[in-house]
């Protein structure tokens, strides 16, 4: 969980300055204010879906761990 939130933070980080260069790249575009971005929303997802992943790699990782303790005792 731990390294869920760290990668979450870091996207967070690294997408906040993108997100007001591409908002305001796409207000000149289309128009509407940050109020009424539709970037914004797309950000969190990505953020939310890198911590989803992170979380996910690292239970596999812990459970290959696991199985592979498992048959070292077992071949003992």
């Amino acid at each position: 969980m731990k390294n869920a939130i760290i990668a979450m933070v870091g996207m967070f980080i690294l997408m906040g300055p993108a997100g007001g260069f591409v908002s305001l790249c796409m207000q000149t575009l289309f128009g509407g204010g940050p109020e009424q971005s539709f970037v914004y929303p797309i950000y969190v997802g990505i953020i939310v879906l890198t911590g989803i992943v992170v979380g996910a790699a690292t239970m596999i990782y812990r459970k290959i761990e696991e199985l592979e303790k498992e048959m070292d005792t077992k071949k003992d």
